[in-house]
């Protein structure tokens, strides 16, 4: 299957989470261009990521086969991934330089 027929991807392998190739509705089936089918439980925007493995508080996620941040809350599969529960390693750097 091609990126073009599915409707979210996973860009590596390790990644803990795929991106929305298109926005999805809560309960909806999604279709990831290399990693299989996986139900969203709640709508995710175009372009914005969700969980395809349950990710415990305080650990490392990956996106492009990358630490992305850290888990601030539990998050299940099919949730979506954003700054209500990913602390970016972005902020974490600016925060201890502060």
């Amino acid at each position: 299957m091609s990126a073009q027929t599915a409707s979210a991807i996973r860009l590596h392998g390790d990644d803990h989470v795929a991106t929305a190739l298109r926005a999805l509705k809560a309960g909806e089936t999604v279709r990831l261009a290399n990693a299989g089918d996986i139900a969203v439980s709640e709508d995710i925007g175009i372009c914005h990521k969700f969980a395809v493995v349950a990710v415990a508080t305080g650990e490392r996620v990956k996106k492009y086969g990358e630490v992305i941040g850290v888990a601030s809350a539990d998050i299940a599969p099919g949730e979506h991934v954003h700054v209500h529960n990913l602390e970016s390693l972005r902020a974490q750097n600016l925060a201890s330089q502060a």
